[in-house]
């Protein structure tokens, strides 16, 4: 199979404010295999709300020692710049940009994949109207700790190699379907 290179994140907020990021995790996939996990704990600079620490278990103990997103932003522009990112759905994407936004500071520069919509396309009458992160994991037998990041950006990427091996397309064939060009090889 073509390109199977790509990065997975997923973020987790200290409240309903995407921007609220206390947890990033990074999921380095080369060739369909994992490469590298990134965790990073980060002081968000706002209040937690009981409802997101309920979800994540993270609160402001534990990321009072932490960097706020300006003291992560040039590892994240380092390890992400120029490559593909994959997420479930576009809340992540939301909440890179907007916490970016929020500091002033440069936007990283990615290729970004929704595994949930992949994940649509893939099997489109597979899970019904339920594409969340654990329905369709779960249907893929993809194990993994929700609401961990590093856990869940893995079975985002996971979610995404399943797609690729099930319909012949490549990262750069779902990239193309994504900006609405044909995609080359497999089944659509």
């Amino acid at each position: 199979m073509g390109n199977l290179t790509f990065n997975a994140i997923d973020v987790e907020t200290a409240n309903a404010d995407p921007s609220s990021i206390c947890q990033i995790g990074i999921v380095h996939f080369c060739d369909g295999k994992i490469q590298d996990r990134l965790s990073i704990l980060v002081n968000p600079e706002e209040r937690f709300n009981s409802v997101n620490i309920g979800i994540h278990g993270i609160d402001e103990a534990a990321v009072k020692d932490s960097g706020s997103f300006p003291e992560v932003h040039g590892e994240l522009r380092r390890r992400l710049d120029g490559t593909v990112l994959v997420s479930h759905t576009g809340f992540d994407r939301r909440a890179i940009e907007g916490a970016a936004r929020k500091y002033r500071l440069k936007r990283i520069q990615v290729s970004w994949l929704d595994s949930s919509v992949i994940a649509r396309r893939a099997w489109p009458s597979e899970y019904g109207r339920r594409w969340s992160l654990a329905s369709v994991a779960g249907g893929l037998g993809i194990r993994f700790r929700h609401h961990d990041a590093v856990e869940d950006a893995r079975a985002a990427g996971e979610v995404v190699l399943h797609a690729c091996r099930h319909t012949g397309l490549d990262i750069n064939g779902w990239l193309a379907l994504s900006k609405g060009r044909p995609a080359s090889g497999g089944r659509r």
